[in-house]
């Protein structure tokens, strides 16, 4: 959620709402929204809720209701996955009420409550035996919807979702004359698109500056400090400048790998655009952002050779927060959720929307505090995050000037 702060000078920007000084924000791939936080109490208020919807049902029926006897007869009548099946229906239906009240009024409330009548009349629809094809479609529109209307999505809207993909299931596959293959293709299909979706719209919600620099969610796997403000005042201005200056004039003699190596450097091979070169002696070494030490050197591999583009600060341990030293340029930043590889042991991806690493590696739940400084010329701002098509833009650039010689 974003707001609008006034600023000391009068001026506004954006910041996120729900957050205190000290917090660590996170993608919300990862965790829950605060729109969303209604919908989950009301999940985990639900088997309360229905204990006393039940009895009064039966209450009902024992009056005379006719009602409230054809769901009871119709649902005693109902093998094990079907009942299943509408318990699933019931959730995400309170989910979406959950939803409504979560958020303020706009068209996504609007949709959200209509999400919800249909699911009840779904349920109410396969408890008593009615229009199972119906049933089906709704559920197949509800999980499409999520893919353009769920940025940013969380794990209430995943898992949410994943629900009423399993009721899916259990409706087909109880459904004489249903082609099985084709079903599970189609459910398989369904749950493939599903987590498509949950990665694009959580890249999405980063924007443009890839979160480090406050005002935005960060990338999935990545988490900054809350940022109260993000207008930098005339000091902090010149600190970031000249700890810059002192950074990229310390690390020029690096420009040659083969000096980088005998300063301790494991520079290796130089493969791809943003290979880190760590020197372990630097790292828990108790000198922070240092910029005669920095932890790691970042190459990029060209026609022309490796070259410098910039280096990583370090904290020494996890938990232990960088030095905020220039308020909203030089925002530091860990990351959360990173799978590894054992054998052999190198990052191997993140962990995916419904909480799984790659075959063969481990979840790390966080890592320590870092900072980028990148030395490419033209970029507006050399702390934290570095835009793609700028590096991309620079490298071009170095190779056309290699090829000219």
């Amino acid at each position: 959620m974003m707001g609008r702060e006034i600023l000391a000078d009068g001026s506004s920007d954006s910041v996120l709402e729900g957050f205190e000084p000290g917090d660590q924000v996170g993608n919300p791939l990862y965790g829950i929204l605060a729109e969303h936080e209604l919908a989950f109490v009301i999940v985990l208020a639900l088997p309360v809720l229905a204990w006393l919807g039940v009895r009064l049902l039966r209450r009902a029926a024992a009056s005379g209701k006719p009602r409230a006897t054809e769901l009871l007869d119709g649902y005693d009548r109902l093998q094990s996955p079907r009942r299943l099946a509408v318990w699933l229906l019931v959730v995400s239906a309170w989910v979406h009420v959950g939803l409504v009240f979560g958020h303020e009024l706009s068209a996504y409330t609007l949709a959200y409550a209509l999400g919800a009548v249909l699911l009840a009349i779904a349920a109410r629809w396969l408890t008593l035996g009615r229009r199972p094809r119906l049933v089906a479609t709704i559920l197949v529109a509800s999980v499409a919807a999520f893919w353009f209307l769920g940025a940013p999505p969380d794990q209430i809207g995943i898992a949410t979702k994943l629900a009423e993909i399993f009721a899916l299931t259990l409706l087909v596959v109880s459904e004489p004359g249903v082609r099985r293959r084709f079903a599970t293709a189609g459910v398989v299909s369904l749950v493939v698109v599903t987590g498509l979706a949950a990665w694009i719209g959580a890249f999405a919600s980063a924007g443009a500056e890839g979160g480090h620099h406050g005002g935005e969610f960060p990338e999935p796997a990545t988490v900054v400090p809350f940022v109260e403000r993000l207008q930098a005042t005339p000091g902090e201005e010149e600190t970031a400048a000249a700890l810059f200056e002192a950074t990229t004039a310390a690390v020029m003699k690096y420009q040659d790998p083969a000096v980088a190596e005998a300063a301790g450097y494991q520079v290796g091979t130089v493969m791809g655009s943003e290979h880190h070169a760590q020197n372990p002696a630097y790292i828990g070494d108790g000198r922070i952002l240092d910029p005669e030490h920095p932890e790691s050197l970042i190459y990029a591999d060209t026609a022309a050779g490796p070259i410098l583009i910039g280096v990583l600060f370090e904290t020494d341990d996890i938990g232990h927060a960088g030095p905020a030293v220039a308020g909203p340029i030089m925002v530091w930043h860990s990351h959360e959720n990173v799978c590894f590889s054992l054998t052999p042991p190198l990052l191997a991806g993140i962990l995916s929307p419904f909480g799984v690493c790659p075959a063969g590696s481990i979840n790390v739940p966080t890592t320590g505090e870092m900072l980028h400084a990148w030395m490419i010329p033209g970029i507006e701002e050399p702390w934290g995050h570095l835009d793609e098509a700028d590096l991309n833009d620079y490298l071009a650039r170095v190779e056309i000037s290699a090829a000219s010689r």
